[in-house]
């Protein structure tokens, strides 16, 4: 099965994503060039596009609707920081959106209690945990995380696929069970440093899905590796009492309705459109308000 599913991944993973190594980001990062999609610079850090943008702006302009009368009067205004890989920034997303982020910032923005929402989206294409961690160690997105009424972070996909990239006709369960606890900790020293700058803000865990059902249209191996995976971000998530693991591995298990963008990878708008409303839900089981103290309040 592993043979099947690697032959039939070859042609369009190799020709869909294109590897850029910067010296030095590879030397902090030991020497490694074997990234899915794009390495990170600190220099194109320190100058990411920040995606601001307000719901109100672009509803009000179009219908000329008027969303006052629903806010309660000590509404406020929210900073919602963006942090991940390609799925934050929104690839696929054939609206140029920019993916859920854009999504939830305007779901939010008609709860009672939030005024308006400024999005920071701090999204790179191909951005693995011991990328993000590296940035965060050397104190980037500081001014921004001190900001931050709420937080959210897609990781783990270019993980695995730095496994798959580089053992792709070898592939063994194994490799990915051996770098499972090292992604863990990482992902758990990324919490930690957030944590130094913001001790309280509520962080959303987005987890994530296996791409490769739609290539061969079956089970394949990766869905029980993305599933331990997943449970990893699951438990750092109960670890802290002020964050939330948002499941979206059932999301994406096939393409009938067109949830997957023609890269056979990413998510198109339907897809994040779905990713959204999960995200909604979870925030509000998981009773975000409280997590807020009451700022991110939310109508039954």
């Amino acid at each position: 099965m592993w043979r099947l599913v690697l032959t039939s991944l070859a042609v369009i993973f190799l020709s869909a994503c294109s590897v850029t190594i910067d010296p030095q980001i590879e030397e902090a990062q030991q020497s490694d060039n074997s990234s899915n999609e794009l390495s990170i610079s600190e220099t194109e850090a320190e100058n990411e596009e920040t995606i601001n943008t307000s719901f109100f702006d672009i509803i009000n302009d179009v219908f000329q609707l008027d969303w006052s009368d629903r806010k309660e009067e000590d509404a406020q205004s929210v900073y919602y920081l963006a942090l991940g890989d390609s799925l934050t920034r929104g690839v696929g997303d054939e609206t140029q959106d920019y993916g859920y982020t854009i999504r939830l910032q305007q779901e939010l923005e008609k709860w009672p209690m939030v005024e308006e929402v400024e999005l920071d989206n701090r999204g790179k294409n191909g951005r693995r945990s011991d990328q993000l961690l590296s940035l965060l160690e050397r104190g980037h997105y500081e001014e921004e995380l001190q900001k931050a009424n709420l937080i959210t972070i897609t990781l783990g996909g270019n993980d695995v696929m730095k496994i798959v990239k580089k053992n792709l006709f070898s592939m063994k369960k194994s490799m990915f069970d051996k770098e499972l606890p090292r992604f863990a900790e990482r992902y758990e020293q990324v919490i930690a440093e957030i944590r130094k700058v913001n001790p309280d803000a509520p962080i959303i865990l987005v987890g994530f899905y296996n791409p490769f059902s739609i290539v061969v249209d079956e089970i394949t191996p990766f869905d029980p590796i993305i599933s331990e995976w997943n449970d990893e971000i699951e438990k750092l998530a109960a670890t802290d009492e002020n964050a939330c693991f948002v499941s979206v591995e059932d999301l994406f298990v096939s393409n009938e309705d067109m949830v997957y963008h023609v890269d056979f990878f990413h998510p198109n708008s339907t897809g994040y459109d779905r990713m959204t409303r999960r995200i909604i839900e979870t925030m509000q089981q998981c009773d975000i308000e409280q997590m807020s103290d009451g700022l991110l309040g939310f109508e039954e």
